[in-house]
């Protein structure tokens, strides 16, 4: 019904990396990680790369035992950093209805990079004619 996965993101100092998403026990989401003050009056502490669903829930309430007057939507006036979870919540009750990847959540799958893109003027077609020109060092 509900896939979810850490996500590593770049710090606002861009010195270290964040993780984001849930804690898990084998597939069982137990916690969440989050190193925000900010976000921690969110439900679900989980970015917008990091879960994924059964599109049918918005399309076929009868099937998830949903009412149909009960529409999953985004609203226009969510605050800013609430979006997913405010989403999230109209899709599950809580965690229990979730699945943690991969087994206990153990591996980034999924980095979250705020890069700059200086003077690069929007592609034609969608496409760009190379790749960007990323590295990141490991350390």
């Amino acid at each position: 019904r509900f896939g979810t996965w850490p996500v590593a993101m770049l710090a606002q100092s861009k010195n270290k990396a964040i993780i984001e998403g849930p804690v898990c026990n084998g597939s069982q989401v137990i916690g969440w990680h989050t190193n925000e003050k900010s976000k921690r009056l969110r439900r679900f502490h989980v970015d917008m790369s990091g879960f994924a669903f059964n599109s049918t829930i918005l399309w076929d309430p009868k099937r998830w035992q949903r009412p149909f007057s009960n529409s999953i939507r985004q609203l226009d006036t969510v605050k800013e950093g609430f979006q997913e979870t405010t989403f999230i919540e109209q899709v599950v009750e809580d965690e229990s209805q979730m699945e943690g990847t991969p087994p206990s959540c153990s591996r980034i799958l999924n980095w979250h990079l705020h890069l700059d893109a200086h003077n690069l003027p929007y592609p034609r077609g969608w496409l760009l004619p190379r790749n960007l020109e990323v590295v990141l060092p490991v350390e």
